[in-house]
């Protein structure tokens, strides 16, 4: 089953984007590969729905953070080896021979790039595979509870022709100018021949350690936490001191959903906070799917079907739709969901500020007390229409108050971006008009008229 997730929500929680610097992807991208990133950019677009699928990977990247060393890639060796060990080299070494003379012959006519090309390529991949040798033999040395076997790191070949690959390396270093001939042949016809399909598997295992070496290093810089995963039948997210992974110096924020308090209704003022608390919070969840490591002190989670928001909707000129009726085909999409009893985490920042304050007061009220009694998902809404809290106050629900709060210093808004419980009941927006002298400037200018 695979975790339900749109483009729209993506967008919100700015998830990917290779070339986008404050993207989440952009922050985890410290592959030093293209196939570490490919396998990275995979990741990303595939987030997980199963238990036991997030555990593995979230014991394997704690894993990789718990090495004392990484692998050393050396990216000009692997471009070398790459594109030597997937050129076409024909078949055994007899032909390695005569390729190996015709090399020789060229490389006397001056013709010597195939030449170089070859014995270049052979240097790489035995400096490589010794390597990863080496560094696979940590891994082993490391892994106690048997997690690498029958994986990628396993590469057996490596073990069992360990001898043959270390005999070929010595003579290969004796001869630092040139290649003899016999001896390119024999190489080339072990690399490009006989061990063919397992350098490839090799180069994979190589691209592997990359992805997961480089999400080690960014979880282990940044102090970010596995999350612990729990049983689907507590319907639980505890999150503590969870903030966004792209904002620098964020203040951390804890929310809790667990059975039937399963919606927070966040209130408070424009720029105290709540987008960011909310796309916080939908980051760390769509990690914990990934099995990455989350901005978080603390995080446990039963897994969902699905995550979905309204942050930034917008207009659809091309279909004819309002902003106010972009917003209301997403709540149907969330209800056809809920309806469906898919568990879901869904957020919505500022309901149906597409309409006048009347209409969206209603269905906020509406739609928010319809999506509470479906327990099986959790829910985090937010709105500027506080009385839409006051009046789901009275409703003796489950529902949990939560504003961002704002003090003003004389005639300057400060915001601490820490929740409290309760709703907010800050005004202050024509203490900022005063502040900022709107109303003079319209006063003086009509003077002028």
């Amino acid at each position: 089953m695979s975790f339900i997730i749109d483009k729209q929500t993506l967008q919100d929680l700015n998830i990917s984007g290779k070339y986008k610097r404050d993207s989440i992807f952009s922050l985890y991208n410290k592959t030093e590969t293209f196939g570490g990133e490919q396998l990275l950019e995979k990741l990303f677009e595939q987030p997980l729905a199963d238990s036991e699928a997030i555990r593995r990977r979230s014991t394997l990247i704690s894993f990789f953070r718990r090495l004392p060393r990484r692998f050393q890639i050396r990216p000009e060796d692997l471009d070398i080896a790459q594109s030597y060990t997937n050129s076409y080299s024909g078949r055994g070494l007899t032909v390695a021979l005569l390729r190996a003379a015709r090399r020789q012959l060229l490389a006397v006519l001056g013709l010597k790039e195939e030449k170089k090309h070859t014995e270049s390529g052979i240097r790489a991949t035995f400096r490589i595979m010794l390597e990863l040798a080496s560094y696979l033999s940590l891994l082993r040395e490391h892994d106690t509870d048997g997690l690498l076997q029958d994986s990628v790191f396993e590469q057996s070949w490596l073990r069992s022709e360990h001898s043959l690959l270390l005999q070929l390396q010595q003579q290969i270093d004796s001869h630092t100018d040139t290649l003899p001939l016999v001896l390119a042949a024999r190489c080339d016809y072990q690399l490009r021949y006989r061990w063919a399909r397992e350098i490839q598997q090799s180069l994979s295992a190589i691209y592997h350690i990359d992805l997961y070496q480089s999400i080690a290093e960014v979880a282990n810089q940044r102090h970010f936490v596995q999350a612990e995963v729990l049983p689907p039948d507590q319907q639980a997210i505890e999150l503590h001191d969870v903030y966004h992974p792209a904002i620098p110096d964020a203040v951390g924020n804890d929310l809790q959903f667990k059975g039937s308090h399963n919606l927070i209704f966040l209130t408070g003022a424009n720029m105290a906070g709540k987008s960011t608390y909310m796309k916080s919070f939908g980051i760390a969840i769509y990690l914990a799917h990934l099995g990455l490591p989350v901005a978080a002190a603390k995080m446990r989670f039963s897994v969902k079907d699905g995550l979905y928001s309204s942050i930034n909707v917008a207009d659809n000129i091309d279909l004819g739709h309002s902003h106010y009726y972009a917003e209301v085909l997403r709540v149907k999409k969330v209800a056809t969901y809920v309806s469906q009893g898919k568990n879901m985490v869904i957020i919505f920042d500022e309901l149906f500020k597409g309409t006048n304050v009347k209409d969206a007061f209603e269905a906020t009220l509406t739609v928010t007390r319809a999506f509470q009694q479906h327990h099986n998902c959790q829910y985090l809404i937010s709105t500027h229409i506080v009385e839409v809290g006051e009046q789901l106050q009275q409703d003796n629900s489950n529902i949990q108050f939560v504003y961002m709060p704002t003090t003003m210093r004389g005639q300057v808004p400060y915001y601490s971006y820490r929740s409290a419980n309760g709703i907010s009941s800050d005004k202050h927006g024509m203490v900022l008009i005063h502040k900022e002298k709107v109303l003079e400037l319209l006063e003086q200018n009509s003077k002028n008229i």
